[in-house]
């Protein structure tokens, strides 16, 4: 019984990912983009709706898939050895990720699947963990060797956290009390930026986190399900950011450490009490990015 309730979980999991995947990732027919991987979505990890999806596991390290990123973790020497999340157009739309370390532990890959037909595709990557580059391959990635997986139980067990936070994620080892920290809030490669004084009717400090390369994502409602991300562009103290289906713009003033809201030139900002984001709030930083690691 336990192992079915696992495999079902994993299943919707799965499914749940595919469905938000395709809002983040909006994968064209075109060809594959020139960088074919890139950093995962650690602006927008806070609002995902799945927890961690576990593909391998040593007495060294574990690998792991969460929301759209695929990470490797060294536990043993507390550092992460693999962090990267697939371009836009590497698979065909509405497409799952799903990686497997290789047989040789040399080599992380990655197929698509069609969750809803059951369908793979048609072309699969592999990720060179030791040079950080990646090779897309044609064939079917199910005909391919691949390490042991971990085991159902242990896809329930390895992981545990407090909040969706990625800096709350905790790993245990199996028969081992110790606990390790695979994401140190320090090396979270975003900035962000909290609303300052709010009222205590609003439940949460309105948040804008920015990413190295572009995106953006910004919250400051717990009662909508819309998820205010996409990119944003510079252009002196000015801050322009465009949700990726386009139809939002909010505009800030950077201002030394600050953000500073433009609401004319922005869509309204409902509060969960009611009341709106006013012009000239100011929004203070509150976490420094790292420099963007190079692919």
């Amino acid at each position: 019984m336990k192992k079915q309730f696992a495999y079902t979980l994993m299943i919707i999991l799965v499914t749940v990912s595919a469905l938000l995947l395709s809002l983040i990732n909006n994968h064209g027919k075109g060809a594959v983009s020139d960088s074919v991987h890139r950093l995962p979505a650690y602006h927008i990890m806070p609002c995902r709706a799945e927890f961690v999806m576990l593909f391998y596991e040593t007495q060294e390290r574990v690998g792991f898939r969460m929301l759209d990123g695929i990470f490797l973790y060294n536990y043993q020497e507390d550092r992460l050895e693999a962090d990267f999340a697939l371009s836009e157009g590497c698979f065909e739309p509405e497409y799952a990720i799903c990686p497997w370390m290789s047989t040789d532990e040399k080599g992380i890959i990655i197929g698509g699947l069609d969750v809803t037909h059951g369908i793979w595709s048609s072309h699969y990557y592999r990720y060179d963990i030791m040079n950080q580059k990646m090779v897309r391959i044609n064939g079917d990635v199910t005909e391919v060797a691949k390490f042991p997986d971990p085991g159902e139980d242990r896809r329930i067990e390895a992981f545990s956290a407090k909040s969706w936070a990625v800096e709350d994620l905790r790993y245990n080892p199996v028969g081992s009390d110790k606990i390790y920290i695979p994401f140190k809030a320090e090396e979270i490669p975003t900035m962000a930026y909290e609303m300052q004084n709010r009222d205590s009717d609003i439940p949460i400090a309105p948040r804008v986190t920015l990413m190295p390369d572009g995106r953006f994502q910004f919250t400051y409602s717990l009662l909508s399900s819309y998820i205010n991300f996409g990119q944003y562009n510079i252009n002196g103290a000015e801050y322009t950011m465009v949700t990726k289906d386009g139809r939002y713009t909010f505009v800030f003033y950077k201002e030394g450490d600050s953000f500073v809201f433009n609401a004319e030139r922005s869509a309204r900002c409902i509060f969960d009490d009611g009341t709106e984001l006013a012009d000239g709030t100011v929004f203070l930083k509150t976490r420094n990015q790292v420099p963007q690691k190079v692919r």
